[in-house]
């Protein structure tokens, strides 16, 4: 009886095995919703600000190359410093411009203008959509390489946007 035992239970352990447990229809991926949407941006006026922002700044990609890539993240929480050891919780916009090669054919001065004048566009896109008022705008210039030329959260008149470039 002990030797009958392995050849009756081999067969139906592996039958059972073949089966599976479950055999359910798997949803095509294009059904289902996404997984995770922090890297999308699901408010629909806040997309409309995306696509205008990315328009803009692709006037000034033909125009002269200024810029090369517009990345438009998805809003984020971002701690502000607001007083001694106290922080202030915003929700922002997060653009990300990479300079072209007709950003080195501009002036120091028109440099800071264009970054400004960015930062003024984004801000006023976002002013102007009902829904996206509450988000307020965060621009980042940098170089193909990475390098970081200037965060810009807000515009305070006479301070210098951009840093780290060489002339």
């Amino acid at each position: 009886m002990s030797r009958a035992w392995p050849v009756i239970t081999l067969p139906l352990v592996a039958v059972l095995a073949s089966t599976g447990c479950d055999r359910r229809e798997v949803a095509p991926a294009g059904d289902l919703p996404p997984a995770y949407t922090r890297d999308k941006i699901l408010d629909p006026k806040l997309a409309e600000v995306a696509r205008a922002l990315t328009a803009w700044a692709g006037e000034k990609v033909q125009a002269r190359a200024v810029f090369s890539r517009v990345e438009v993240l998805s809003p984020a929480p971002t701690l502000l410093p607001y007083g001694i050891g106290t922080y202030q919780k915003q929700l922002r916009l997060p653009v990300i411009l990479t300079t072209g090669p007709g950003w080195r054919d501009l002036a120091g001065d028109d440099r800071e203008a264009l970054a400004a004048r960015a930062f003024q566009e984004l801000s006023r896109l976002l002013d102007s959509s009902a829904s996206a008022a509450a988000v307020q705008a965060t621009l980042t210039i940098q170089t193909p390489q990475g390098l970081e030329l200037c965060w810009i959260n807000e515009l305070e008149p006479g301070r210098k946007l951009l840093h780290g470039e060489v002339e």
